[in-house]
């Protein structure tokens, strides 16, 4: 990977704690900027006169794995709120707080992806039910609080299963 014919000064950077994935990313980086380097297993190398870029480079890749470090954080705190909604319609489904809650929750979840530990059909299952809490609870013509308060309970039940 990269030129491995590297003139002197070297500096070397240890990488082991980022994941394979990141590495060939930070390759193709290094390759786009034109950037000779070269890998011994963890370890990058590169010359001395490219540690600006280097480091340049490295700084985004780690902003952008905090990044999604703190959506995982967001889409957990999400999950909670949900957990609260569905605990409050399960109490009282004619809670409109609780329903308008829910509506700006499924919104929010929509087009998002499982976070972090919650795998895909998990997720597929919470969105569902959500949806089909709010269906029971302003889709009908008249609101089924039964089946609203049915679904919250099996509903709360996955949430807590995943969180």
């Amino acid at each position: 990977m990269g030129d491995s014919r590297l003139d002197e000064p070297i500096i070397e950077w240890e990488l082991d704690e980022w994941s394979s994935d990141v590495r060939a990313e930070l390759t193709m980086m290094l390759n786009e900027a034109g950037i000779a380097h070269r890998w011994e297993e963890t370890v990058l190398l590169a010359e001395s006169k490219n540690e600006t870029e280097v480091e340049e480079i490295l700084d985004e890749i780690d902003n952008l794995e905090n990044e999604i470090e703190a959506q995982d954080e967001v889409d957990e705190k999400v999950l909670r709120q949900l957990l609260d909604v569905t605990q409050s319609i399960q109490r009282d489904p004619t809670d409109t707080r609780a329903t308008a809650k829910l509506e700006s929750i499924l919104e929010e979840i929509d087009n998002a992806g499982a976070p972090g530990d919650i795998g895909d059909s998990a997720w597929r299952q919470i969105k569902d039910l959500a949806s089909q809490v709010e269906e029971a609870l302003v889709g009908a013509s008249r609101p089924d609080e039964v089946l609203a308060m049915d679904l919250a309970s099996r509903l709360g039940a996955v949430l807590r299963a995943n969180l």
